[in-house]
C-alpha cells in the first residue's frame, strides 16, 4: 500500500485508478468514452487530477476529430514518420507553430480543416510534399532522397493526338488552334490569330 498515492479529500485513504464508461454527444453523435478518474478506498470519493483531466480531454478531443471527419493523432503521426519529420521540421514545412504537431499527434487540440486538408494531400502525393518543400525552401533542411516519381506507363511517354475521327490522323481538331492566344486589355479578352 506504500506505491498508493494519499487521498487528496480525506488524506487518509489511498486512492487506485478507474474508468468508467461516459456517454457523450458531439454534433449529434454519441458515444461511450473511457473516462479516467482516482477512488478512494476510504472515503469513497472519486476525483479527477491533473493526468487524467489531461487523458480524459485527449480522448474527447480524438473523439471530436472523428466525428468532425479530421485525421486523427494516430494517422498525423504516421504521415510525419512517412517522410521521416521531426514534429518541429513539420510544423516548419506545414505551419501552426512550433509545438502543433506535438499537439495534434496528442489530441490535445484539433488541427484546421485547412491544414488537415493539406496533409491529407501530402499524404496521397509525395509529389505534393516535395513541391511544398521546394514551394518553403527548405530543400537544405530534409535530408531524406527523394522518391522517384511513379510512372504508370512505365517509363513511357503516350502522347495523345488531338484529332478527331479514325481516318483523320492528319487533320487536327478544329475546336483546337494552338496559334490562338489571349490579349487581356482593359478587362476586355479578345482572340487573335
Amino acid at each position: 500500500m506504500e506505491n498508493q498515492a494519499l487521498c487528496a479529500i480525506c488524506g487518509e485513504g489511498h486512492v487506485t485508478a478507474q474508468t468508467r464508461a461516459v456517454e457523450t454527444e458531439y454534433k449529434g453523435t454519441r458515444a461511450l468514452l473511457p473516462m479516467h478518474y482516482q477512488l478512494c478506498d476510504t472515503c469513497t470519493s472519486d476525483y479527477v487530477g491533473m493526468a487524467e483531466s489531461k487523458l480524459n480531454k485527449r480522448i474527447v478531443m480524438a473523439f471530436r476529430k472523428q466525428v468532425d471527419g479530421l485525421l486523427t493523432g494516430d494517422e498525423i503521426a504516421a504521415l510525419r514518420k512517412q517522410y521521416k519529420l521531426k514534429q518541429a521540421q513539420a510544423a516548419q514545412l506545414f505551419g501552426g507553430g512550433p509545438v502543433a504537431f506535438s499537439k495534434y499527434e496528442n489530441d490535445d487540440v484539433a488541427q484546421s480543416e485547412a491544414m488537415d486538408t493539406l496533409l491529407r494531400l501530402v499524404r496521397r502525393s509525395p509529389e505534393a510534399f516535395w513541391a511544398l518543400v521546394e514551394e518553403k525552401g527548405l530543400q537544405a533542411d530534409f535530408t531524406q532522397q527523394r522518391a522517384p516519381v511513379r510512372s504508370d506507363v512505365q517509363g513511357s511517354v503516350k502522347l495523345i493526338s488531338l484529332t478527331r475521327g479514325q481516318g483523320s490522323a492528319t487533320r487536327p481538331d478544329p475546336r483546337y488552334d494552338p496559334r490562338e492566344f489571349r490579349r487581356f486589355s482593359r478587362g476586355a479578352v479578345s482572340c487573335q490569330k
